[in-house]
């Protein structure tokens, strides 16, 4: 018996890419002598087969009927592993497979590691264009079109329109030097940067052309109008010439007031004019027994010589951020900025509030309660019921906006009250005054709570 040398051990389970059983099955049938009878086949197919493959327990399970001759073998072995369908691609996916096979403009010119050897990019690319176009069954460049398309321009400029064969189109492509293929790369590139900078200077020119669109004026918003001029009550007794003279003076500003006036900086906000304060009547050769041996820049009972009004009232010189930087020595809990991870913080530190001190607890100045993000600060004439400093200002009785935690609306009240005293006791009046002057509450007293006035 000739000695026939064994083939790759056959599986028959499609796992194995470089394994096509109808190719396998070729290669052993030419394999075999030709002295082989039926039988000899048959026994040698079973040893070529992988112990415990699909192939293997196909064959043990085989019918008699199927191992008879060598022709019912090979019928059976078919059905059981029939050959590949041809699939044929109409026009459309043809054109697509071409347009995949892509070369790059910087593999033109460039050599490139094959499993042969070298070669190069653009050369490479030609021969694999050929291959795919004649496999399916184009041999007269009917696709040529469709490589042109979507050849880089380098390459394309220097290639015909029309080629009668592939092998040409391969031939034409192999023949260019690098230096031709250099000299094309620098004169394009030279080309992209006439017409950048032509794009640049026609951008500009029309840039230039171009005259601004009149934009209306934005109306003043309500943070940048300014506070109304407080205005204090009838008096509720005869007028002197002191209140006859004071009098004048309102009438005086009033008539100011309607004149058109230079709307204020839309960032900054005005504050409010201090009340108008009475006068002392001067009339010639009448004694008046407050008046000092020096020129005062003010004449005026109640003043003297001093900025701020020299009287009991709470607070009345103090502006908003003297009272805001009065309260903030209150409370030791840093205040979280207004995003997602302030408002988690702040959420976890009134659980932990309410968990020391209890679910009803009111907080004083040893239990200070934490502020909700986005709110004012402590003592800024803000809203006890919704934390906010708005302009124009409101009270918590009118408030309309969201309700703080009772805890928080409640210190926030206590907080106003003590810079409020505080405030107070800083402008009190010297000892030496013996007239007092009946203070008017402010606009700023005004704002805020539901208690009364604001401290």
């Amino acid at each position: 018996m000739a000695t026939v040398a064994p083939l790759p051990s056959f599986y028959g389970d499609y796992e194995k890419e470089e394994e096509e059983p109808t190719d396998w099955f070729r290669q052993y049938r030419l394999s075999l002598p030709s002295t082989f009878t039926d039988q000899d086949k048959i026994d040698r197919f079973e040893l070529q087969c992988a112990a415990g493959s699909m192939a293997e327990v196909w064959v043990q399970n085989l019918p008699s009927a199927s191992k008879a001759t060598w022709a019912a073998f090979t019928s059976a072995f078919r059905a059981r592993w029939p050959p590949p369908v041809h699939v044929t691609l109409t026009l459309a996916q043809q054109k697509d497979r071409i347009k995949a096979i892509t070369l790059k403009e910087e593999d033109i010119g460039r050599m490139i590691e094959k499993d042969r050897g070298r070669e190069w990019g653009h050369v490479k690319w030609a021969k694999e264009i050929e291959r795919t176009a004649q496999g399916f069954g184009d041999l007269r460049c009917l696709l040529l079109d469709v490589v042109l398309e979507s050849t880089p321009a380098v390459l394309r400029d220097l290639l015909t329109e029309q080629y009668a064969l592939w092998p040409d189109f391969v031939t034409d492509v192999s023949r260019l030097s690098s230096s031709q293929l250099q000299r094309a790369k620098q004169r394009l590139e030279t080309e992209r940067k006439l017409r950048e900078d032509i794009d640049r200077l026609q951008a500009q020119a029309s840039g230039q052309k171009k005259t601004p669109t009149p934009t209306s004026q934005p109306a003043p918003q309500a943070a940048t109008m300014p506070w109304p001029q407080y205005r204090p009550p009838l008096p509720r007794y005869p007028m002197g010439p002191f209140q006859q003279q004071l009098q004048q003076q309102q009438q005086q500003q009033q008539q100011q007031q309607q004149q058109p006036q230079q709307p204020p900086t839309p960032t900054t906000l005005v504050q409010p004019p201090l009340p108008p304060q009475p006068q002392t009547p001067q009339q010639q050769g009448q004694y008046n027994p407050f008046a000092t041996a020096t020129p005062m820049s003010r004449g005026n009972l109640f003043y003297g010589g001093c900025g701020y009004p020299q009287t009991p009232s709470r607070g009345r010189g103090m502006f908003i951020g003297d009272r805001t930087r009065i309260a903030a020595q209150y409370s030791s809990l840093p205040q979280h900025p207004d995003t997602d991870a302030g408002r988690q913080a702040y959420t976890q530190q009134v659980q932990d509030w309410h968990n020391q001190h209890g679910a009803t607890t009111m907080p004083n100045t040893d239990r200070p309660y934490p502020l909700k993000p986005g709110t004012s600060p402590l003592g800024s004439r803000e809203c006890f019921t919704c934390g906010m400093n708005t302009v124009p200002f409101h009270q918590s009785t009118e408030c309309t906006n969201n309700a703080l935690p009772m805890q928080e609306s409640r210190w926030r009240e206590i907080v106003s009250r003590l810079a409020g005293r505080m405030a107070g006791s800083a402008f009190s009046p010297p000892a030496g005054v013996q007239y007092v002057y009946e203070g008017y509450p402010t606009y700023h007293d005004l704002q805020g709570n539901g208690y009364g006035l604001q401290q």
